[in-house]
C-alpha cells in the first residue's frame, strides 16, 4: 500500500498536482515510517517547500536507519552546506559517495573542502565534474589560485572557451585573471563583454582598478565617469517607478538610498585607487542539488526495498 501511495504521489507530481502530492507523501509517512516514506516527504519539504525545519529531522531519521542509499545523505549534507557546518558536510558527503558517487556530492564536497582551505582538494573535486569553461571550472580557477597553483589557473583562463555550450563568460574569466595580476589579459576580457553585461558597482571597480594598473588613466577616468552618468540615471528613473501594493514608497526610498550609496562609492573610486586601493575579489560558492526520490521513474530511481 506504502509503495502504491507513494508512485500515485509521484505521478501527481509529475502532472504539477503538487499540494495532492504533498498531502499524498505526508499520509505515507503517517502509516509507517520507512526510508523510502520520510526520504521522499524531506525532498518534498527541502526542494519544493524550500523548508529546511521540516525536511532535516526527517533527514536524520533517515540516516538512523543506516540506509545504503546516497539520497539522505546528499539532501542532509547540502543543508549543513547552507547552515555553513562545513565539517558535518564534508562527513555526510564523503559518506555519500561512499556509497555511490555523484556528481552533487563530489561538488558540494568540494565547496566543503573549499571553505575548510583544503584548496587541492577542492580544486580536484571541481576538476573531477565541470564542464568546458563552466561555472565549476571557475570555481576550480579560484581553488587553483587560493593553493598556490596559479600556472594551472592561468592555462585554463588561457583556454576559455567562448564556444563552449556551457560558458559562464568573460567577465567572470576577467575578475580571476586580476587575481592573477594579469592586467591585459583582464583587460581583454572584461572589453570582450563590457558592453553587454550589467555591470554593477563591483565590476566597474575591478575594470577601473586593471585599466589603472596598466596606466591608462584615461581609459580608467572614462569607465568611472560613464558609471556615475549612468548610475545618476538610474536614480532618476527609480525616482518616477510608480508604486502599487508589491513596490510601496519605503521600498522606493530604500532603493533610492541603496542607488545614492553606490554612486558615491562610484564618484570616490579613482581617488582610491590613486592612494593603493585595490577592490576586493568577490564571489560565493553554490551547492548543487538532484532528484532523490525513491521511485522517480524520470529519473529512473527505483523503490526503496527494506
Amino acid at each position: 500500500m506504502t509503495v502504491n501511495l507513494n508512485e500515485k504521489a509521484l505521478q501527481l507530481f509529475e502532472v504539477n498536482e503538487y499540494d495532492a502530492a504533498l498531502a499524498l507523501l505526508e499520509q505515507v509517512v503517517k502509516e509507517k515510517r520507512t526510508v523510502q516514506s520520510l526520504n521522499n516527504l524531506a525532498w518534498m519539504y527541502l526542494y519544493e517547500e524550500e523548508d529546511v525545519r521540516r525536511a532535516k529531522p526527517l533527514l536524520e531519521e533517515v540516516v538512523a536507519l543506516c540506509p545504503n542509499s546516497h539520497f539522505p545523505f546528499n539532501m542532509l549534507g547540502e543543508i549543513a552546506l547552507g547552515e555553513k557546518d562545513w565539517e558535518s558536510a564534508r562527513e555526510l558527503l564523503t559518506t555519500s559517495i561512499t556509497i555511490e558517487s555523484s556528481r552533487e556530492a563530489i561538488h558540494n564536497l568540494a565547496v566543503a573542502d573549499f571553505h575548510t582551505d583544503r584548496f587541492k582538494q577542492a580544486a580536484d573535486g571541481f576538476h573531477a565534474v565541470a564542464e568546458d569553461s563552466d561555472i565549476v571550472r571557475w570555481y576550480e580557477v579560484i581553488a587553483r589560485i587560493r593553493n598556490g597553483e596559479l600556472a594551472v589557473a592561468k592555462s585554463i583562463l588561457d583556454e576559455w572557451n567562448s564556444e563552449s555550450a556551457h560558458y559562464l563568460g568573460a567577465i567572470e574569466a576577467a575578475d580571476a585573471y586580476v587575481e592573477l595580476d594579469c592586467w591585459q589579459e583582464a583587460r581583454d576580457m572584461f572589453e570582450k563583454e563590457w558592453k553587454d553585461y550589467f555591470v554593477s558597482p563591483y565590476v566597474i571597480g575591478r575594470y577601473a582598478y586593471v585599466l589603472f594598473r596598466l596606466h591608462d588613466v584615461h581609459a580608467c577616468r572614462q569607465v568611472i565617469d560613464q558609471a556615475v552618468e549612468d548610475k545618476q540615471v538610474e536614480i532618476e528613473e527609480e525616482k518616477q517607478e510608480i508604486c502599487d501594493e508589491h513596490w510601496s514608497e519605503a521600498d522606493k526610498a530604500d532603493k533610492v538610498q541603496e542607488l545614492h550609496e553606490e554612486l558615491k562609492g562610484l564618484q570616490q573610486l579613482f581617488a582610491k585607487l590613486q592612494a593603493g586601493y585595490r577592490p576586493i575579489f568577490e564571489f560565493e560558492l553554490h551547492s548543487e542539488g538532484g532528484c532523490y526520490l525513491f521511485g522517480c521513474k524520470q529519473h529512473g530511481h527505483s523503490e526503496w526495498v527494506e
